[in-house]
């Protein structure tokens, strides 16, 4: 029987060399990113880019949703996997890095597929509910306490056979640690189990980066 290889930090450079084709534009907006300081621990890995631009593709998804855009690299991703026809639209509660996103989706010739919502995840989603608006995919990286909230409003938002996707599953490795009881933590440790046990889904927890639920609405 096939076991779980260890990820420890030799294969995790391993992954980072090997796992992931480089790219000009993305590693210009990684660079910036990092002028940021510590902040810019809250941009995605460019492996997971990688398989979101890829997942976008396979899927065949047109009209997509993003809760938490940063500095906007996971957004430029997902707009490369959709149609010249396709939109993704990405919800940001600030606007605080919108101007450097949108440079680099400028760049990238992506803007034109983009729309861009400054405002709360929970009640923008909500009002999308209210408005009967629905999605292919949809992606969540932004406030973990929010993370059960935007999971449920996901499931109302999506067509039948959407996928959800949300990031940061692993959290450092603390959901594993019964010691580590932070809010934060426990919320995704919770939802983890949520998933594993609802019925109204099928999903594979992947120790991407910091982990991604990989997520299909039945």
């Amino acid at each position: 029987m096939s076991t779980q290889t260890e990820i420890n930090k030799a294969i995790v450079q391993y992954l980072q060399s090997v796992g992931y084709r480089e790219d000009k534009i993305i590693t210009e907006l990684e660079n910036e990113t990092l002028k940021l300081g510590s902040v810019s621990q809250m941009q995605i890995a460019k492996e997971q880019g990688q398989f979101l631009e890829m997942i976008t593709k396979i899927s065949n998804a047109k009209n997509c949703l993003e809760i938490g855009r940063f500095t906007g690299m996971s957004t430029l991703f997902l707009a490369r996997g959709i149609p010249e026809s396709g939109k993704i639209v990405t919800v940001d509660n600030s606007d605080e890095f919108l101007s450097l996103a949108k440079k680099y989706w400028e760049l990238d010739n992506m803007s034109s597929k983009i729309e861009s919502i400054i405002g709360d995840g929970v009640e923008v989603m909500q009002s999308m509910i209210d408005r009967q608006q629905s999605y292919d995919l949809i992606f969540i990286d932004a406030d973990k306490n929010n993370y059960p909230n935007y999971y449920e409003l996901s499931l109302s938002l999506l067509v039948s056979n959407g996928i959800i996707i949300i990031d940061n599953m692993l959290w450092h490795g603390d959901v594993a640690d019964e010691t580590k009881q932070d809010s934060q933590t426990k919320t995704i440790r919770d939802l983890n189990l949520k998933i594993q046990n609802d019925t109204r889904v099928e999903f594979s927890l992947l120790p991407l980066s910091d982990g991604l639920s990989f997520i299909r609405k039945k």
